[in-house]
């Protein structure tokens, strides 16, 4: 991986715990405009086509209802799809619509581009004590959180 999608990768779990995560205090929850639980649900169904909902809930750090909430609304817009799972014919795999998918690449294009300029502020060797530093920290955070790191 290259370092902007290294860094990308520790931003994005930070934020996640930080403004996505249903264990944040109620008064953080929502700060801003837009849903971060769907561009997040966007960026694992690009990363992991074919999860199941209990998967996505568990990388979103949310309950399972909550899952679902996000799931319906994607559906209704026309950016993820139900499809019967490959590995077990009751289980249903999520995958992102042609629309979904173009969606998440620029997003992701976007977040590398941001990631980029970011990482363009500080040297090559302090990009790697950065990162470093960034990826200490969201290991901690994860043992805290009680989540197993999955890749």
């Amino acid at each position: 991986m290259s370092r902007a999608e290294d860094l990308k990768e520790i931003v994005s779990t930070l934020m996640r715990v930080m403004l996505v995560s249903e264990r944040t205090s109620p008064q953080y929850q929502h700060v801003v405009r837009y849903n971060p639980l769907d561009f997040h649900t966007l960026g694992m169904l690009r990363a992991q086509p074919g999860l199941r909902a209990s998967m996505l809930a568990q990388g979103l750090g949310v309950a399972p209802t909550t899952a679902s909430s996000v799931i319906a609304r994607m559906v209704k817009r026309g950016h993820i799809k139900r499809t019967k799972s490959p590995d077990d014919g009751r289980a249903i795999a999520l995958s992102l619509t042609d629309e979904g998918l173009a969606l998440a690449n620029t997003i992701y294009a976007q977040d590398i581009r941001n990631m980029e300029l970011f990482l363009s502020a500080v040297s090559e060797d302090e990009q790697d004590q950065m990162l470093a530093l960034l990826d200490k920290v969201r290991r901690r955070v994860l043992s805290l959180e009680g989540t197993a790191e999955s890749g």
